[in-house]
């Protein structure tokens, strides 16, 4: 079904948070509760990936957990269920990812959210997934291996395929200290498809983390870097990496074995079309 299992490389999309805060001018907005209110933007930007030449549809629903989705006044099934039927509207039968963030609140004894809440919001929300027919789980950003082992836990019990990546700085490690050697010790023990890091730093300190992942495990390798690192201009957050770099990074890291590759925050459809081009 994946692209490696053929040894080709399998391109993801890109950022979607961003591209709404593109269209909308406005950061403070939920990306998640467009798949409610304004629907046809979010298919509009999952189209424009599609057309860029990606392989795969990664739903609008990075933080649709009952929890966040509550604080928003919104149903995490609804948000959810929409998300999976505007990424498979706009996919032209592509395969389409259900996207799982972390919580949002720390799992005990860090924070206030036991690990059989978290293990409970993890499972319902996979569990929608898995009854709406997404070909695979990509669980993402993580920051905590705990919390990280208890959505994987989650997605066993479903028997579902799954994406595992972590966030890291470019020392290789989340901010809760955790580094890429605990990411692999944990997954290892599950059925993970792929592995990897996102967000947090640009292509070029991505290039050292999937040097260092690449050596730890025989695993497929993903990154979905950042187009580098924001500034604020205007009122707008503007990237420091564009399109020819962000896309020469990637290939370096596909050059040494990296198999699943796309774009986080900052990245776009013509990020995309350029990695595209280069990988076709």
């Amino acid at each position: 079904m994946f692209p490696f299992n053929n040894n080709k490389v399998m391109l993801l999309d890109g950022a979607m948070g961003t591209m709404v805060q593109k269209y909308k001018r406005k950061r403070d907005i939920v990306p998640d509760t467009l798949n409610i209110t304004e629907a046809e933007l979010i298919k509009k930007i999952h189209s424009e990936y599609v057309d860029a030449g990606c392989d795969a549809v990664v739903t609008n629903t990075f933080r649709s957990n009952r929890l966040s989705m509550e604080e928003c006044g919104f149903d995490f099934k609804e948000v959810i269920k929409r998300g999976i039927d505007i990424a498979r509207s706009a996919s032209k039968d592509l395969l389409v990812a259900q996207d799982i963030g972390p919580i949002g609140k720390l799992i005990e004894p860090k924070g206030p959210i036991s690990k059989e809440q978290a293990f409970e919001i993890y499972k319902e929300q996979i569990k929608i997934g898995k009854e709406e027919g997404v070909d695979f789980i990509l669980i993402e950003t993580m920051y905590d291996i705990e919390e990280l082992e208890i959505a994987l836990n989650a997605a066993d019990y479903f028997n579902i395929p799954v994406f595992a990546s972590m966030s890291f700085n470019k020392e290789g490690s989340t901010f809760l200290g955790y580094t890429l050697y605990d990411m692999i010790k944990t997954i290892e023990k599950y059925r993970v498809v792929a592995v990897g890091a996102n967000c947090s730093t640009g292509p070029f300190d991505m290039i050292n983390i999937a040097q260092e992942i690449l050596k730890s495990t025989n695993i497929p390798v993903l990154v979905k870097p950042n187009a580098g690192i924001p500034k604020e201009i205007d009122g707008d957050l503007v990237y420091d990496v564009d399109e020819d770099e962000f896309a020469k990074h990637i290939l370096s890291m596909i050059n040494i074995g990296v198999k699943v590759v796309g774009g986080c925050c900052g990245t776009t459809p013509s990020y995309i079309k350029r990695i595209r081009g280069l990988i076709s």
